[in-house]
């Protein structure tokens, strides 16, 4: 592992542990090497975070796209649902980090909103391309509009990342409400 991939694995435990504010000095001291590294590797502060952002979505990308990899269209399109809503709800500090930054995107690290852009647009297409792939296959009614359906789970999907405050078991329920009529609605 190189030290660059060091400082951004330990810059993330530590960003989910106490947040993106977590100091320099004390992410170079979990790796045992001066600030002066990350200003190396990383710029700057902001450049820490962005690193950090991309790396999280890009783990848990790599999550979903793995557990919806498998089976038909509507068989993937539903396992992207339960994975990202299992992860999404597993209440760990690396899930309540990447729902910190999707929000700070938006709102106070706005140097962070073209990520999140570039992010969403391939999720959508994603999504997207599973329901036209169902379609193809005949698992996926083919009188849906594909992109009006992958819109919709995305949409639900971004809800669920942001409902983590809820009790466990009213995310659950909602989730299973959801993926019940996402049942229902393309078979």
């Amino acid at each position: 592992m190189s030290l660059r991939d060091e400082l951004l694995d330990t810059a993330i435990e530590r960003f989910a542990e106490h947040g993106p504010g977590t100091s320099f000095d004390a992410i170079a001291a979990d790796v045992g090497v001066t600030k002066g590294a990350l200003y190396h590797h990383f710029g700057s502060k902001d450049g820490l975070v962005e690193e950090v952002y991309k790396e999280a979505i890009r783990r848990h990308a790599a999550r979903v796209v793995e557990a919806s990899a498998a089976g038909d269209g509507r068989t993937r399109l539903l396992a992207l649902v339960d994975a990202s809503a299992r992860l999404y709800g597993s209440r760990t500090p690396f899930y309540r980090l990447l729902t910190t930054l999707h929000l700070e995107a938006a709102t106070s690290r706005r140097h962070l909103e073209d990520v999140a852009r570039r992010v969403q647009r391939r999720q959508r297409q994603y999504m997207v391309e599973l329901v036209r792939t169902g379609q193809r296959d005949g698992s996926i009614r083919s009188d849906l509009d594909a992109e009006a359906v992958g819109l919709t789970v995305n949409a639900a999907l971004e809800g669920f990342l942001v409902q983590q405050l809820e009790p466990q078991a009213a995310q659950r329920r909602w989730i299973a409400k959801f993926r019940h009529l996402m049942e229902n609605l393309i078979a």
